[in-house]
Protein backbone atom coordinates (compact mmCIF):
# COMPACT_ATOMS: atom_id res chain seq x y z
CA UNK A 1 0.00 0.00 0.00
CA UNK A 2 1.02 3.61 -0.36
CA UNK A 3 0.99 5.96 2.08
CA UNK A 4 1.44 9.72 1.92
CA UNK A 5 3.07 11.98 4.22
CA UNK A 6 4.34 15.77 4.51
CA UNK A 7 7.00 17.13 7.35
CA UNK A 8 9.10 20.18 7.74
CA UNK A 9 11.19 18.88 4.91
CA UNK A 10 8.42 19.09 2.92
CA UNK A 11 6.55 15.75 1.50
CA UNK A 12 6.92 12.07 -0.33
CA UNK A 13 5.33 8.73 -0.17
CA UNK A 14 6.38 5.26 0.73
CA UNK A 15 5.32 2.00 0.15
CA UNK A 16 4.57 -0.85 2.67
CA UNK A 17 3.12 -4.29 2.29
CA UNK A 18 -0.61 -4.99 3.02
CA UNK A 19 -0.18 -5.97 6.41
CA UNK A 20 2.18 -3.45 7.70
CA UNK A 21 1.90 -2.41 11.28
CA UNK A 22 2.08 0.54 12.98
CA UNK A 23 5.47 -0.05 13.70
CA UNK A 24 6.60 -1.06 10.19
CA UNK A 25 5.13 2.44 9.63
CA UNK A 26 6.97 4.19 12.13
CA UNK A 27 10.59 2.90 10.79
CA UNK A 28 9.66 3.12 7.62
CA UNK A 29 9.32 7.16 8.34
CA UNK A 30 12.30 7.17 9.90
CA UNK A 31 14.28 6.13 7.41
CA UNK A 32 13.02 7.43 4.68
CA UNK A 33 12.45 10.99 6.35
CA UNK A 34 15.95 10.87 8.45
CA UNK A 35 14.89 12.42 11.62
CA UNK A 36 15.21 9.65 13.91
CA UNK A 37 12.11 9.70 16.48
CA UNK A 38 8.94 11.27 14.92
CA UNK A 39 5.75 11.54 15.68
CA UNK A 40 2.77 10.96 13.44
CA UNK A 41 -0.27 12.86 13.16
CA UNK A 42 -3.39 11.97 11.09
CA UNK A 43 -7.05 12.75 10.92
CA UNK A 44 -9.34 15.40 11.38
CA UNK A 45 -9.26 17.20 14.21
CA UNK A 46 -4.97 15.90 14.25
CA UNK A 47 -4.31 12.76 16.10
CA UNK A 48 -1.23 11.39 17.31
CA UNK A 49 -0.92 7.60 16.57
CA UNK A 50 0.26 6.20 20.29
CA UNK A 51 3.17 4.10 20.86
CA UNK A 52 0.80 1.04 22.13
CA UNK A 53 -0.93 1.07 18.89
CA UNK A 54 2.35 -0.58 16.99
CA UNK A 55 1.36 -3.85 16.90
CA UNK A 56 -2.12 -2.42 15.15
CA UNK A 57 -2.65 -2.74 11.45
CA UNK A 58 -1.97 0.49 9.36
CA UNK A 59 -5.03 -0.79 6.99
CA UNK A 60 -7.04 -1.58 9.88
CA UNK A 61 -6.58 2.20 11.12
CA UNK A 62 -7.18 3.79 8.04
CA UNK A 63 -3.67 4.97 7.27
CA UNK A 64 -3.44 4.17 3.65
CA UNK A 65 -6.12 7.58 3.74
CA UNK A 66 -4.50 9.64 5.39
CA UNK A 67 -1.93 12.16 4.53
CA UNK A 68 0.24 11.67 7.58
CA UNK A 69 1.57 14.32 8.83
CA UNK A 70 5.27 14.16 10.70
CA UNK A 71 7.70 15.95 12.77
CA UNK A 72 10.37 15.43 15.19
CA UNK A 73 9.17 14.57 18.65
CA UNK A 74 9.85 17.11 21.64
CA UNK A 75 13.00 17.41 23.04
CA UNK A 76 13.69 17.85 26.73
CA UNK A 77 14.93 21.32 25.94
CA UNK A 78 11.88 22.02 24.05
CA UNK A 79 9.28 20.57 27.06
CA UNK A 80 11.46 22.86 29.15
CA UNK A 81 10.36 25.87 27.16
CA UNK A 82 7.11 24.80 26.88
CA UNK A 83 7.07 25.02 31.06
CA UNK A 84 7.76 28.89 30.48
CA UNK A 85 5.61 31.31 31.59
CA UNK A 86 3.80 32.56 28.69
CA UNK A 87 3.28 35.73 27.14
CA UNK A 88 0.05 37.07 26.21
CA UNK A 89 -0.16 36.68 22.22
CA UNK A 90 -2.22 39.73 20.67
CA UNK A 91 -5.68 38.18 18.92
CA UNK A 92 -5.72 39.61 15.35
CA UNK A 93 -9.43 38.96 13.12
CA UNK A 94 -9.84 35.26 14.06
CA UNK A 95 -6.02 34.25 15.14
CA UNK A 96 -3.09 35.34 16.95
CA UNK A 97 -1.43 37.96 14.20
CA UNK A 98 2.10 37.19 15.68
CA UNK A 99 2.09 33.39 15.14
CA UNK A 100 0.20 33.84 11.63
CA UNK A 101 2.94 36.83 10.62
CA UNK A 102 5.92 34.17 11.18
CA UNK A 103 4.80 31.50 9.05
CA UNK A 104 7.64 30.10 7.13
CA UNK A 105 6.30 29.49 3.46
CA UNK A 106 8.08 30.50 -0.07
CA UNK A 107 9.67 33.18 -0.77
CA UNK A 108 8.29 36.51 -1.96
CA UNK A 109 12.37 38.07 -2.18
CA UNK A 110 13.77 39.11 -5.38
CA UNK A 111 10.25 38.85 -7.54
CA UNK A 112 9.60 41.22 -10.29
CA UNK A 113 8.13 41.60 -13.52
CA UNK A 114 9.42 43.69 -17.06
CA UNK A 115 7.18 46.85 -18.03
CA UNK A 116 8.58 47.21 -21.30
CA UNK A 117 6.52 49.96 -22.21
CA UNK A 118 7.95 52.12 -19.59
CA UNK A 119 11.54 50.13 -19.32
CA UNK A 120 11.29 49.51 -16.29
CA UNK A 121 10.17 46.91 -13.35
CA UNK A 122 7.72 46.25 -10.98
CA UNK A 123 8.94 44.32 -8.05
CA UNK A 124 7.78 43.24 -4.93
CA UNK A 125 9.13 45.07 -1.39
CA UNK A 126 8.48 42.14 1.32
CA UNK A 127 7.39 43.86 3.79
CA UNK A 128 8.96 43.09 7.51
CA UNK A 129 6.32 41.42 9.93
CA UNK A 130 6.13 43.83 12.26
CA UNK A 131 5.52 46.39 9.18
CA UNK A 132 8.23 48.75 9.92
CA UNK A 133 9.61 49.23 6.56
CA UNK A 134 12.43 51.21 6.22
CA UNK A 135 11.61 54.03 4.20
CA UNK A 136 8.27 54.36 5.78
CA UNK A 137 7.41 57.66 7.31
CA UNK A 138 4.79 56.62 9.35
CA UNK A 139 5.27 53.62 11.95
CA UNK A 140 3.37 50.69 12.31
CA UNK A 141 2.21 52.40 15.50
CA UNK A 142 1.20 55.39 14.29
CA UNK A 143 -1.05 54.27 11.45
CA UNK A 144 -2.91 52.00 13.93
CA UNK A 145 -3.34 55.46 16.04
CA UNK A 146 -4.58 57.14 13.02
CA UNK A 147 -7.36 54.06 11.96
CA UNK A 148 -8.47 53.84 15.49
CA UNK A 149 -8.96 57.70 16.35
CA UNK A 150 -11.29 57.96 12.87
CA UNK A 151 -13.46 54.20 14.21
CA UNK A 152 -13.58 56.27 17.68
CA UNK A 153 -14.98 59.47 15.93
CA UNK A 154 -17.44 57.60 13.94
CA UNK A 155 -19.57 55.79 16.30
CA UNK A 156 -22.42 55.22 13.55
CA UNK A 157 -20.40 53.73 10.63
CA UNK A 158 -17.96 51.99 12.81
CA UNK A 159 -20.63 49.79 15.35
CA UNK A 160 -20.37 46.50 16.37
CA UNK A 161 -22.37 44.76 13.18
CA UNK A 162 -19.13 46.51 10.91
CA UNK A 163 -16.28 45.60 12.69
CA UNK A 164 -17.31 42.08 14.05
CA UNK A 165 -16.29 43.30 17.37
CA UNK A 166 -17.62 45.73 20.23
CA UNK A 167 -15.62 49.53 18.79
CA UNK A 168 -13.59 49.39 22.01
CA UNK A 169 -12.43 45.74 22.45
CA UNK A 170 -11.52 46.29 18.15
CA UNK A 171 -9.72 49.31 19.22
CA UNK A 172 -7.59 48.04 22.15
CA UNK A 173 -6.78 44.94 19.95
CA UNK A 174 -5.37 47.40 17.07
CA UNK A 175 -3.69 49.63 19.33
CA UNK A 176 -2.00 46.32 20.69
CA UNK A 177 -0.46 45.51 17.34
CA UNK A 178 -3.59 43.29 16.03
CA UNK A 179 -3.06 43.49 11.98
CA UNK A 180 -5.14 45.52 9.69
CA UNK A 181 -7.28 44.45 6.67
CA UNK A 182 -10.09 45.82 4.70
CA UNK A 183 -11.41 48.01 6.73
CA UNK A 184 -8.09 49.56 8.06
CA UNK A 185 -7.19 49.69 4.25
CA UNK A 186 -10.27 51.87 3.38
CA UNK A 187 -9.35 53.76 6.89
CA UNK A 188 -6.63 54.90 5.20
CA UNK A 189 -7.09 55.26 1.92
CA UNK A 190 -9.16 58.30 3.02
CA UNK A 191 -7.05 59.87 5.48
CA UNK A 192 -3.75 59.92 2.68
CA UNK A 193 -6.89 60.45 -0.51
CA UNK A 194 -4.77 58.02 -2.03
CA UNK A 195 -6.99 54.59 -3.85
CA UNK A 196 -5.60 51.11 -2.72
CA UNK A 197 -5.56 48.49 -4.25
CA UNK A 198 -4.71 44.98 -2.67
CA UNK A 199 -4.31 41.70 -4.95
CA UNK A 200 -4.83 38.14 -3.46
CA UNK A 201 -1.92 35.88 -3.99
CA UNK A 202 -3.71 33.08 -4.17
CA UNK A 203 -6.92 34.27 -6.38
CA UNK A 204 -5.34 36.92 -8.11
CA UNK A 205 -8.85 39.09 -7.68
CA UNK A 206 -8.28 43.06 -7.04
CA UNK A 207 -9.82 44.47 -4.16
CA UNK A 208 -10.05 48.42 -4.39
CA UNK A 209 -10.49 50.95 -1.37
CA UNK A 210 -11.17 54.68 -2.47
CA UNK A 211 -12.13 53.36 -5.82
CA UNK A 212 -15.18 55.78 -6.47
CA UNK A 213 -13.63 58.81 -4.32
CA UNK A 214 -12.10 60.84 -7.47
CA UNK A 215 -8.75 60.68 -5.65
CA UNK A 216 -5.62 61.49 -8.05
CA UNK A 217 -3.11 58.55 -6.96
CA UNK A 218 -3.03 54.83 -6.42
CA UNK A 219 -0.71 52.52 -4.77
CA UNK A 220 -0.81 48.44 -4.82
CA UNK A 221 -0.15 45.91 -1.98
CA UNK A 222 -0.57 41.91 -2.41
CA UNK A 223 -2.08 39.71 0.47
CA UNK A 224 -0.62 36.34 0.77
CA UNK A 225 -3.25 35.27 2.88
CA UNK A 226 -1.67 36.35 6.75
CA UNK A 227 0.94 39.20 5.22
CA UNK A 228 0.50 42.78 3.13
CA UNK A 229 3.86 43.22 0.96
CA UNK A 230 4.07 46.73 -1.09
CA UNK A 231 4.92 46.67 -4.83
CA UNK A 232 7.22 49.32 -6.57
CA UNK A 233 8.50 50.18 -9.87
CA UNK A 234 12.49 50.81 -9.85
CA UNK A 235 13.20 53.21 -12.61
CA UNK A 236 16.47 51.06 -13.84
CA UNK A 237 17.88 47.36 -13.13
CA UNK A 238 20.55 48.72 -10.65
CA UNK A 239 18.06 50.04 -8.89
CA UNK A 240 16.00 47.10 -8.69
CA UNK A 241 17.86 46.71 -4.63
CA UNK A 242 17.98 50.49 -4.27
CA UNK A 243 14.10 51.15 -2.18
CA UNK A 244 14.89 54.86 -2.31
CA UNK A 245 14.63 54.94 -6.17
CA UNK A 246 11.23 53.52 -5.57
CA UNK A 247 8.01 54.53 -7.41
CA UNK A 248 5.33 53.48 -5.51
CA UNK A 249 2.02 56.04 -6.73
CA UNK A 250 0.87 55.95 -10.06
CA UNK A 251 -2.05 57.86 -11.56
CA UNK A 252 -5.34 56.62 -10.58
CA UNK A 253 -6.68 56.89 -14.17
CA UNK A 254 -4.74 54.41 -16.78
CA UNK A 255 -3.59 51.90 -14.44
CA UNK A 256 -4.34 49.09 -15.97
CA UNK A 257 -0.65 47.86 -16.66
CA UNK A 258 0.49 48.60 -13.00
CA UNK A 259 -2.71 46.12 -12.11
CA UNK A 260 -1.95 43.60 -14.62
CA UNK A 261 2.12 43.17 -13.81
CA UNK A 262 1.20 42.94 -10.51
CA UNK A 263 -0.92 39.89 -10.63
CA UNK A 264 1.52 38.53 -12.73
CA UNK A 265 3.91 38.64 -9.45
CA UNK A 266 1.21 37.41 -8.14
CA UNK A 267 1.17 34.93 -10.07
CA UNK A 268 4.95 33.93 -9.68
CA UNK A 269 4.25 33.70 -6.30
CA UNK A 270 1.49 31.41 -6.82
CA UNK A 271 3.95 29.14 -8.37
CA UNK A 272 6.42 29.08 -5.11
CA UNK A 273 3.55 28.91 -2.70
CA UNK A 274 3.32 32.30 -1.49
CA UNK A 275 0.42 32.15 0.41
CA UNK A 276 -1.69 30.61 3.21
CA UNK A 277 -5.03 29.69 3.56
CA UNK A 278 -5.61 29.58 7.60
CA UNK A 279 -8.91 27.78 6.90
CA UNK A 280 -6.67 24.36 6.83
CA UNK A 281 -2.91 24.90 6.51
CA UNK A 282 -0.79 22.44 8.86
CA UNK A 283 1.70 23.98 11.12
CA UNK A 284 4.59 22.93 13.34
CA UNK A 285 5.55 24.90 16.25
CA UNK A 286 8.46 25.65 16.26
CA UNK A 287 9.58 26.28 20.23
CA UNK A 288 7.89 23.36 21.01
CA UNK A 289 7.48 21.07 17.93
CA UNK A 290 3.59 20.42 18.18
CA UNK A 291 1.43 20.11 14.86
CA UNK A 292 -1.12 22.49 14.59
CA UNK A 293 -3.57 22.42 12.08
CA UNK A 294 -6.16 25.26 11.08
CA UNK A 295 -6.48 28.64 12.51
CA UNK A 296 -8.65 27.71 15.48
CA UNK A 297 -5.95 24.85 17.03
CA UNK A 298 -3.02 27.75 16.31
CA UNK A 299 -5.05 30.63 18.26
CA UNK A 300 -6.09 28.25 21.08
CA UNK A 301 -2.24 27.18 21.69
CA UNK A 302 -1.27 30.61 21.30
CA UNK A 303 -3.45 31.92 24.01
CA UNK A 304 -2.29 28.78 26.09
CA UNK A 305 0.96 29.01 25.80
CA UNK A 306 2.36 32.09 24.28
CA UNK A 307 4.54 30.41 21.65
CA UNK A 308 4.30 33.05 18.37
CA UNK A 309 6.52 30.80 16.48
CA UNK A 310 5.42 28.15 13.43
CA UNK A 311 6.72 26.96 10.22
CA UNK A 312 3.67 25.49 7.30
CA UNK A 313 4.29 21.67 6.40
CA UNK A 314 3.68 22.06 2.96
CA UNK A 315 1.49 19.17 1.59
CA UNK A 316 2.28 16.43 -1.21
CA UNK A 317 0.90 16.76 -4.64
Amino acid sequence: MRIRFRGPSGGGSLELHEDATVTDLMSALEAETGSGVTAVKYGWPLRTLDAQQGDQSVRELGLQRENLTIVPAENPVQEQKQQEPPSAPTPAQGYDAQLAASLSYGSGEDVKVEMPESRTNLVLRVMPDDGDYPMSVYTPATLRRMAVDVIRENPFRFDENFLGARPEKYCDRLLSGMWGGGIELSILSEIFRIEICSVDVKTGTAYHFGEQQGYEEFCVVVYSGVHYDRVAEAATEGAIGMVEFDVTRWNAVGNERILRRTQDICQILRDRHYYTSVSDFVVVCNQCQEILQGEKDITEHARQTGHSGVTEIADTE
